[in-house]
């Protein structure tokens, strides 16, 4: 976790999950991203003060996230 914050607070900080895994070759483990991509969703929110849903892969529209499945009272939006 620490080496991941620190890959975004750098002065050319890592912004997607991308530039997180070149930097620190976070999912790149025996699960392909599998397990640690929501953690580095979090960590990313945390740091940058964005929402889940503004997460990208590498830039642009590459959106990791469309929608929410659960609204925070804990129902279903479908």
């Amino acid at each position: 976790e620490a080496e991941i914050r620190a890959s975004i607070r750098r002065p050319v900080g890592a912004r997607t999950i991308d530039g997180i895994k070149r930097r620190t070759r976070t999912g790149m483990g025996r699960c392909q991203a599998g397990f640690c991509t929501p953690a580095t969703i979090k960590i990313l929110c945390e740091e940058l003060g964005i929402s889940p849903l503004e997460v990208t892969k590498f830039g642009g529209e590459s959106k990791m996230l469309d929608r929410y499945l659960f609204d925070k009272g804990g129902g279903n939006h479908a």
